[in-house]
């Protein structure tokens, strides 16, 4: 159940074409720091308030996964608690619309454009499929970072640095899986021989870079300590142009399939 659940993000991955980074001026940060918070609730309720001021960025992610980089640009939106965003994965584009995932199809599905999945599916296969989403369309996304950080996490460290020519607050944070493991399902183990499934334990590095507006300018995670072996695996996104508009919708209904569906029609 292991490889197949990794099979399936691996899968909604590779189905994943334009260019989304929007251009303009953000609206410009004060000139001056506030002094650093200390609690993790006050963290998070500053970017959010930030983020509500300019509640739109574009981005570029730079991600290993195991022995491989990736760079994927993108943009996203921000309602206070969600993200939507649309990224380029290795030249096609994929969408986060609330909790369903739209990849640009590849050739080869007739009459469709584009895969999509939906956690929330009647179906199990397509529930499933629709709640393995790569982790590499999860380290960008503000929404999902943030509530991580408010129900997992501590700061250890806070300074004020420069971020290149920009004055930041940088926190360096630890964040608790075991707190809450049902946002980290890409640790989850399945029972082996009718052995309960071990519990989730990983204690992750983050760290969070916000400027003057309290506007998050970097987020960096490693998720590697939750993941079999190891694995290395780990993020950095930088935003910017904050409160440049952009629009992100999903994809016209009659052109998008069901990854689970799909996966029936293909056997897996």
């Amino acid at each position: 159940m292991r490889r197949t659940g990794l099979s399936i993000a691996t899968a909604a991955l590779l189905l994943a074409a334009c260019d989304p980074g929007p251009g303009g001026t953000p609206p410009a940060a004060p000139a001056t720091l506030t002094a650093p918070v200390t609690d993790v609730g006050q963290l998070v309720a500053a970017a959010r308030a930030g983020i509500a001021e300019a509640p739109s960025a574009a981005f570029t992610t730079t991600a290993t996964l195991g022995p491989d980089t990736k760079t994927a640009p993108g943009s996203l939106s921000f309602d206070g608690s969600t993200s939507s965003l649309t990224m380029v994965v290795d030249g096609s584009e994929v969408r986060v619309i609330g909790k369903k995932t739209f990849t640009h199809a590849p050739a080869g599905i007739p009459g469709k454009e584009w895969v999509g999945t939906d956690p929330d599916s009647g179906d199990p296969i397509a529930r499933a499929a629709g709640a393995a989403v790569p982790v590499l369309v999860k380290l960008p996304d503000l929404g999902r970072a943030l509530i991580e950080i408010e129900r997992t996490g501590r700061i250890t460290a806070a300074e004020q640095v420069r971020l290149g020519d920009l004055p930041v607050n940088h926190y360096v944070l630890e964040l608790d899986a075991a707190k809450a493991p049902e946002l980290f399902p890409e640790f989850a183990e399945p029972p082996v021989n009718g052995k309960p499934a071990k519990a989730v334990t990983a204690k992750l590095p983050a760290e969070l870079w916000l400027d003057a507006a309290r506007r998050p300018v970097r987020f960096a995670v490693d998720l590697s300590a939750g993941l079999p072996q190891a694995v290395p695996t780990r993020g950095t996104t930088d935003y910017r142009d904050w409160g440049t508009p952009v629009d992100i919708r999903p994809p016209a209904a009659d052109q998008v399939v069901d990854l689970g569906e799909l996966m029936k029609k293909l056997g897996t």
